[in-house]
């Protein structure tokens, strides 16, 4: 009951969000799930492998539809560079997930951090003005 009152929650949310709101939702999944992988790489489990499989994998879903959502056409230079970026994280993803690379999904997930870290800054900068 509560998990279906959160994702009740989660979709209000999302559908009253603003475009810039979104993208940080999607920049926190996507950190939420990296740190998901990350600890399970300490963790003498063994299902870790399994649990950073699948935590890598749902962050890549949301950098798919993040890459998805770009406007080519009308984006300009901030939206080829956005697209090369998710494009290496993509592959830094993949890559590390497959060899089991904790670094490569650490540089990932420092990255996603501060490119959220800026989308809320704009934000805050945003409100204010």
């Amino acid at each position: 009951m509560a998990k279906r009152s959160l994702g009740a929650y989660q979709k209000v949310q999302a559908n009253t969000a603003t475009p810039m709101q979104r993208v940080l939702m999607v920049y926190n999944g996507i950190n939420k799930n990296l740190k998901i992988a990350l600890e399970a790489f300490h963790r003498d489990d063994p299902s870790r492998f399994e649990t950073i499989n699948n935590a890598v994998q749902l962050a890549e879903k949301l950098i798919v539809e993040l890459k998805l959502a770009l406007d080519m056409a009308n984006g300009g230079e901030l939206a080829v560079q956005l697209n090369a970026l998710y494009v290496f994280w993509l592959n830094h993803l993949s890559q590390g997930n497959r060899e089991k690379e904790e670094q490569k999904i650490q540089e990932v997930q420092e990255m996603v951090q501060e490119l959220a870290s800026g989308w809320a800054e704009a934000e805050k900068q945003l409100k204010n003005s």
